[in-house]
């Protein structure tokens, strides 16, 4: 197993369980500008529906009731996926006029709004943008010492009246052609806004690095030109302007299109076809189908990797600027902004060359399939080396990116990542390939399946007066969408072998929260809450009336429990979370519980229930406590691990006495060397760990178990 996908299992449960409990968190491998994209909490597979493409960038919908999904290659075909299967006759063949290799190629695909109204001047017409050669006279160009590697072209072209899997290869019409200085940074998105029906298209630099060289602007780059079009976002109204004579739009300098009169360098210094500015290399963007924001992804160079939200007008600070930092063009070095030009609008979202090098810019997610992906926008990057490409979930109000975890046991995405796609449904689709461009497939996002792991976790402690000393526990739910969960306070009801244990708590009130503290329910007294009878039906009524249950639908996430006695009361208590929907694709993968540690029947216990196999580690915190601020930490904890039979599977004094190796590979070692930590493979059953103090019985400490990957 990779140190990746060893650290993807546990990395988020531990940042979660830390963060409730105010431990430091764990960090990866250092990076000098960002901090690193963590594992998030949303669980989900990849589904193949399509293989042997050759280096498939993009998929788009006609829109048009048909259902066919149509697959761009770079090389120069567009291929009909229909029912499930990609028919063997291309929708279109233009390997001939094309010139690819490298970033060219045929990149980008667009239909008319009006594809399927008989009625619109845009019926049956879409668009491509391609690279050829700069074999025809350029519509524009930029001044350059030598020969122009390539031409950016977006034709217009019209499918077949006979058979709509086909196009009619006599109606070719080039719209617009962009002389290219070199042969990378092409750009290549083309999309129609529902809004005002325009298209827009996605322009590089020019290529080279630090946008300078033969065929950029000296001293400004062409990011920040707008007397050309390279790095920049256009807009434009693409049909033939005598099929729109009702329009108000003016008619372009080479009588092919129309600009949208309403462009912001329309009557002002810059070309009129310019949308925004400021732009490396936006190769892939996207109109969110409900908010209708515009999220262009933005290829960095040597350090950074963003998302931009672009509006009319706005100056993106490329080459300025490299995501939110200061960038020098004469060596391609950057450093922080201390003081930023509100003329540049810096990225919703960034991420640096320590995550991956390339982003590839995706949708808002408004399918039904994954509910935990809700308004979530998913995009990835191309390549993290040594491995293969990322996904990538970002909400866009809190601007925080995380790592989708792919499949049940969390692995590793072993493809380059080169496009996203989105049918009617609003699902998202995943374009890979290898290195080699010779295992092109298109991949669905779809749930993780319903595997139940944990099924239980229970940790039972002294209950203090003061918050210090309330029995707190903290879990973290991961998978695909909401989960019915369980959690119960146990007091009056505790007893080993029939007989009660004496001192236990004999009111326990009970306090479930989200992230941020977020309060999402309050229970003394279980059947004073109105779900009792779904607890009840589920089988997890607690024994005695006064003891606390909550049931509650919860998206993938961090949750903590809080067990107190009413009217500041003291005694054992016992937390526990229960999974209460086990065919849902999600799963309640760890708890970690802080409580106060005393001799006897005071110990710290974790308890945990698996269903089917499961490697897991476990740890008990003490002494790096302190360091955050947890007075009266337990100065050198053991842990024990028995069975249901109350057998000893083992036991741990100081991490490094043993299994230091195993626990060092987990990518979870406690921090303290005096601090307890073991790892297993158990089967299906239940098991208690237990925590003691060594030395000095007494104080403050912290259970874990978390799930690894097999």
């Amino acid at each position: 197993m990779s140190e990746r996908a060893r650290d993807w299992g546990v990395r988020v449960q531990v940042r979660w369980a830390m963060a409730i409990f105010g431990v430091a968190l764990l960090s990866g491998a250092a990076v000098a500008q960002l901090p690193n994209v963590e594992p998030g909490v949303v669980s989900v597979e990849v589904q193949q529906v399509a293989a042997g493409l050759s280096s498939p960038v993009e998929m788009v919908s006609a829109q048009d009731g048909s259902g066919r999904l149509f697959i761009v290659e770079q090389p120069g075909r567009i291929r009909v996926l229909r029912a499930g299967v990609v028919q063997p006759t291309p929708f279109l063949d233009i390997v001939a006029q094309v010139k690819s290799g490298g970033e060219r190629g045929l990149l980008g695909l667009a239909f008319h709004p009006g594809f399927s109204d008989p009625g619109s001047p845009g019926f049956r017409r879409f668009f491509t943008y391609q690279t050829e050669e700069p074999v025809a006279p350029a519509d524009f160009t930029v001044p350059m010492s030598g020969a122009f590697d390539n031409q950016s072209v977006v034709t217009e072209w019209q499918v077949s009246a006979i058979d709509p899997d086909v196009v009619d290869l006599a109606t070719r019409r080039d719209v617009v052609r962009i002389d290219q200085p070199q042969s990378n940074h092409n750009g290549g998105k083309i999309a129609f806004r529902v809004r005002d029906g325009y298209l827009y298209i996605a322009i590089g630099d020019g290529g080279a690095g630090n946008d300078v060289g033969p065929g950029h602007t000296p001293n400004l780059g062409n990011g920040q030109d707008t007397s050309n079009l390279l790095g920049k976002i256009l807009r434009l109204d693409p049909l033939a302007p005598a099929t729109t004579a009702g329009s108000a739009d003016p008619i372009s300098g080479n009588g092919r299109y129309r600009v949208p009169a309403n462009n912001p360098f329309v009557g002002v210094a810059g070309l009129d076809e310019i949308y925004a500015y400021g732009f490396r290399n936006p190769y892939r963007f996207s109109f969110d189908a409900m908010s209708d924001q515009l999220l262009v992804g933005d290829v960095g160079q040597g350090a950074i990797e963003e998302v931009n939200i672009v509006q009319s007008g706005g100056n993106y600070g490329w080459n300025r600027k490299e995501g939110s930092f200061l960038f020098n063009p004469a060596n391609g070095s950057i450093s922080p902004d201390p003081n930023p030009n509100p003329a540049f609008i810096d990225p919703v979202l960034e991420y640096d060359h320590g995550d991956g090098i390339s982003v590839i810019g995706g949708f808002i997610y408004r399918g039904s399939a994954i509910p935990a992906l809700a308004e979530k926008y998913v995009f990835g990057d191309f390549l993290r080396p040594p491995a293969g490409g990322r996904l990538f979930y970002a909400n866009l109000a809190t601007r925080v990116i995380e790592e989708l975890r792919l499949g049940s046991d969390p692995r590793t995405f072993t493809l380059r990542i080169k496009g996203f796609g989105v049918d009617d449904a609003g699902e998202i689709y995943v374009m890979a390939d290898n290195a080699n461009n010779t295992a092109g497939q298109i991949l669905q996002l779809v749930p993780i399946p319903a595997v139940p792991a944990l099924l239980n976790f229970s940790t039972r402690g002294r209950v203090q007066a003061q918050e210090n000393g309330f029995l707190i526990g903290g879990f973290i739910v991961t998978g695909s969408m909401p989960k019915s969960i369980v959690v119960r306070a146990i007091g009056p009801s505790l007893a080993v072998n029939g007989q009660p244990i004496p001192g236990r708590l004999t009111n326990p009130t009970l306090r479930l929260q989200g992230e941020n503290g977020v309060e999402l329910g309050l229970n003394d007294d279980w059947m004073t809450h109105p779900r009792q009878q779904e607890i009840s039906e589920a089988g997890l009524a607690p024994s005695h009336p006064q003891e606390s249950a909550l049931l509650a639908e919860l998206q993938p996430g961090a949750y903590t429990v809080t067990a107190r006695g009413v009217d500041g009361e003291t005694g054992i208590g016992l937390v526990e979370v229960f999974d209460a929907q086990r065919d849902t694709p999600a799963n309640a993968v760890n708890l970690s519980t802080r409580g106060r540690v005393q001799p006897g029947d005071d110990a710290l216990i974790g308890g945990v229930i698996f269903e089917g196999t499961q490697r897991v580690i476990l740890r008990a915190i003490g002494p790096s406590l302190t360091a955050r601020g947890v007075a009266d930490a337990l100065p050198n904890p053991t842990l024990q691990l028995v069975n249901a039979s109350g057998v000893q599977v083992a036991f741990n004094d100081n991490w490094r006495s043993d299994q230091a190796a195993e626990i060092m590979a987990s990518g979870v070692p406690p921090e303290n060397d005096a601090e307890a930590a073991i790892v297993a493979t158990l089967p299906a059953g239940a098991y208690t760990a237990i925590v003691r103090g060594a030395g000095e019985p007494n104080g403050i400490a912290l259970v874990e178990v978390f799930r690894l990957n097999p």
